[in-house]
């Protein structure tokens, strides 16, 4: 497999100090699978925390150095098919961080088996504000007979905060690899959870106002992977957060 480039949704991130995000990347390649001993390296700077990155659904492992502040995700075993080019990163950026001044939060090293290929910059800028609010609340869970996993529904609430969006979007990220959707949403789906991140979208349009003290129900059902079992904390879904689009 041979890298091209990684590209962040945005060149600089318009982020909250002190908060969680969850921030977009493009892996280009040549679309051949990665060799098995290939890793994507993710080094926290200037008081970051890393909470979770998108992952391959079988074949691969997330490792965490406290000695480095970064997590190693290395690809174990053959793949069927190339890199997922859409993925994520999440992260906690520290507190009182200067609103003024562009800052590297972490940097993403990809290397092969033998060499490292490429190091990009996650840049951010602490200026940003928490534009849409997001609640979830458990509403139930039953095993699926088919695969014996286990479904957790809930309902995720979003309004906007000062101002009204058409386009937005909901994310969390830290779930069990291999988890699935179990029933169809009415939004858009741009992670399916089996990479460990669930996000959904509102189509084009504007058939999904935000206004502000107003909330927006979504229903969301994930099926858990049967080795999972049943668990208290998947009554809560992690690193919840929503954005404009």
């Amino acid at each position: 497999m041979e890298l091209i480039d990684i590209r962040m949704d945005d060149f600089v991130s318009h982020i909250v100090s002190g908060e969680t995000v969850t921030l977009g990347f493009t892996i280009l390649t040549d679309g051949t699978p990665p060799p098995v001993g290939s890793r994507m390296q993710f080094r926290a700077y200037n008081g970051a925390a890393f909470v979770h990155a998108s992952m391959p659904a079988s074949g691969a492992q997330m490792s965490y150095s406290e000695a480095s502040k970064s997590a190693t995700l290395t690809i174990t075993e053959d793949q069927l098919e190339g890199w997922n080019p859409r993925r994520t990163l999440t992260f906690t950026a520290p507190v009182n961080m200067d609103p003024s001044e562009v800052c590297e939060m972490l940097s993403i090293v990809y290397y092969q088996p033998r060499y490292e290929a490429g190091n990009f910059s996650v840049l951010v800028k602490p200026d940003g504000e928490q534009a849409i609010s997001a609640r979830q609340v458990f509403t139930a869970k039953w095993q699926d007979i088919v695969t014996g996993g286990w479904v957790y529904s809930y309902d995720v609430m979003v309004q906007a905060n000062n101002q009204s969006f058409a386009q937005w979007k909901f994310s969390s990220a830290g779930l069990p690899v291999g988890t699935k959707i179990y029933a169809n949403p009415w939004l858009d789906v741009v992670h399916d959870a089996k990479e460990g991140i669930v996000e959904l979208a509102t189509p084009p349009g504007d058939k999904y106002f935000l206004i502000p003290g107003q909330e927006v129900a979504i229903s969301i059902q994930l099926l858990y992977p049967a080795a999972s079992g049943q668990s208290p904390a998947f009554e809560s879904l992690p690193n919840l957060m929503a954005f404009p689009r």
